[in-house]
């Protein structure tokens, strides 16, 4: 397993894909405080359709 640098996968500062980075959570290095979640990890899209999935439900309830 390569070691990835901390500034491998960043797109414009705010996005972060890096398909060898098994973490979902990462920090973000420039802004000193936040996080993002790494778009290169199948659990990340797997945890946003299920929340757009439970929007779209509670709209139509409401």
């Amino acid at each position: 397993m390569k070691l990835c640098n901390r500034n491998d996968g960043w797109l414009t500062g705010r996005l972060y894909f890096n398909r060898e980075n098994k973490r979902v959570i990462v920090k973000r290095p420039r802004s000193g405080f936040g996080y993002t979640m790494n778009l290169g990890n199948k659990w990340t899209w797997i945890f946003n359709g299920i929340v757009v999935i439970v929007l779209v439900i509670l709209v139509r309830v409401f």
